[in-house]
């Protein structure tokens, strides 16, 4: 595919395609390593509407903004029958936004881990002092602790709790469940 350089300034035509960054941060595309020519978007949905910028047609053949377009990094919001869009969305991939997806849910699973000396404040699974409810009794215990959250007055019931893998901790009644 051949792109002329028929863009004169001001008439319009040097910025036909408008993008908005898909990113919850700024995300900046340049033409050349020496940041010439470069657009930077703020996070999506900002506020101010800086999310969505114009593209200079120099900024249209780099293979920056056809890799952003194609990962979803960028969505043309305007101009999308410009060859360059055309030829860059008919690739266009969601291998990237799964990825960051995965990358995204394996941080906030790395933060959200107890780790094994945290102390952890779980309710007392003993009986209440209401038939079918539980006791409700705060009970401090580590992260890496493996037996059940039993307050002092029921300590002496542990014998009748059971875990199943990684459910809930659960006290046996005297019928079996």
């Amino acid at each position: 595919m051949t792109i002329m350089d028929s863009a004169v300034p001001g008439t319009g035509d040097a910025y036909a395609v408008m993008c908005q960054n898909m990113m919850p941060g700024p995300t900046v595309i340049a033409a050349d390593a020496k940041r010439n020519y470069e657009t930077i978007f703020a996070g999506h949905d900002d506020p101010d509407g800086n999310d969505v910028q114009p593209i200079p047609e120099v900024l249209l053949r780099t293979i920056s903004f056809q890799q952003a377009i194609r990962k979803g990094i960028l969505k043309v919001v305007e101009g999308e029958d410009h060859p360059v869009v055309v030829q860059a969305m008919a690739r266009q991939s969601d291998a990237f936004q799964n990825r960051m997806r995965t990358e995204a849910q394996a941080a906030r699973e790395t933060i959200d881990k107890p780790h094994e000396d945290d102390i952890l404040v779980r309710a007392c699974i003993g009986p209440g002092s209401r038939p079918g409810d539980a006791c409700g009794d705060q009970v401090p215990m580590k992260g890496n602790d493996s037996r059940p959250p039993l307050c002092d007055r029921h300590r002496h019931l542990s014998d009748r709790c059971l875990k199943r893998g990684d459910g809930p901790w659960i006290l046996e009644d005297e019928a079996g469940f």
